[in-house]
């Protein structure tokens, strides 16, 4: 079914990631002014859809194509799984659907232009997991093709780019053995997919990169530059995760008491902030959402609230007093409210706060 790892824990690569030196190793603790938040913040308003579709299905987003458009996952009362496309306007259009003996799991959502695709791993009774890549032209709602079943055992972490859509090639990784990383590419429009092996255990981060997949406290941290062969090392402290892009480390902070402060910094160790405290935690994989923003889950009285944290201005600002299943691809946070038949998904466009 693909390796599950835990979410302790893409934006383009800029130039001096290419010369970073060794960093220093990072000190623990507040390095910054204290957070304020602020209840009064205004965000822009949402867009809202419904998380229960007319048929009875329940749908979850997977991934923002347009602000007002996405791509997700509904299963249907009687275990029939479809991936469709749902617009705020109220239209879902079907992509691809399962039986429910497939007891399939959709994962590695990936758009570039108007070109989708995604990955489905099917686990029929006496058989083995098997895995395959779709792809569909989501701006012409077309049916889904199946570019290759072909993939060997990708690696599923929740990142944004646990799989990566360009430049023609779909790409992702699988793990060969305990010591190396294949990395997968296929032709986005279909033919033979093939893999290159890499000594280590990476996962994809924003392309020519990768990252070491490890995690936990005190693991270490490697980018390595596909392209140049530069790797760029970070060691936390023996009570710091990281996780990293080749722009910005997220670094939870542990105590004996558990968790203490949630830091950020650059991969060579600089301009180190400390973000917010013990009570939040962080709600999506990646690092950052738009290299900008950092989505937290904080206990709030009766319940727990969403936050984001903006790192260009040092300001924390409470977006949603109750949030449930909070996601972030690229430029669109979204999150849930209700239960049952009161379900409803609120998507917020992150681009409008610039």
């Amino acid at each position: 079914m693909g390796r599950v790892l835990a979410l302790v824990a893409g934006l383009a690569v800029v130039a001096w990631a290419l010369a970073l030196p060794d960093p220093a190793r990072p000190q623990a603790g507040p390095v910054s002014a204290p957070i304020s938040v602020a209840p009064t913040w205004t965000p822009p308003v949402t867009v809202d859809i419904a998380g229960v579709l007319s048929d009875g299905s329940a749908y979850t987003p997977r991934l923002y194509l347009a602000a007002d458009t996405s791509v997700g996952v509904a299963t249907a009362p009687d275990g029939t799984v479809r991936v469709v496309l749902a617009r705020a306007a109220g239209t879902v259009t079907p992509l691809h659907s399962r039986a429910a003996a497939d007891n399939v799991q959709v994962n590695g959502f990936a758009v570039d232009g108007d070109t989708l695709v995604w990955m489905e791993t099917v686990t029929r009774a006496g058989y083995q997991p098997a895995t395959s890549l779709w792809r569909s032209t989501w701006t012409g709602d077309a049916t889904a093709a199946q570019v290759t079943s072909y993939t060997n055992d990708p690696v599923f972490a929740g990142y944004s780019t646990d799989v990566a859509l360009g430049g023609g090639l779909v790409r992702w990784t699988a793990a060969e053995g305990d010591t190396a990383t294949q990395l997968w590419s296929v032709p986005v429009g279909g033919g033979e997919a093939s893999y290159q092996s890499i000594d280590g255990d990476y996962r994809l981060s924003t392309l020519p990169w990768l990252v070491s997949a490890n995690s936990g406290p005190g693991a270490s941290v490697t980018l390595y530059n596909l392209d140049t062969g530069v790797q760029v090392p970070l060691a936390p402290g023996p009570t710091e995760a990281a996780v990293c892009d080749p722009t910005w480390c997220r670094v939870t902070v542990t105590g004996d008491g558990g968790l203490v402060g949630i830091d950020m910094m650059h991969p060579d160790g600089s301009q180190r902030r400390r973000i917010a405290g013990s009570k939040s935690t962080p709600t999506v994989a990646d690092p950052t959402l738009l290299g900008r923003y950092v989505p937290l889950a904080t206990d709030r009285a009766g319940g727990v609230g969403l936050e984001l944290y903006d790192l260009t201005t040092g300001q924390t600002q409470l977006v949603a007093e109750r949030a449930s299943g909070v996601a972030g691809r690229g430029g669109v946070l979204w999150w849930s409210t209700g239960v049952g038949a009161a379900l409803a998904w609120h998507a917020l466009d992150l681009a409008a706060l610039a």
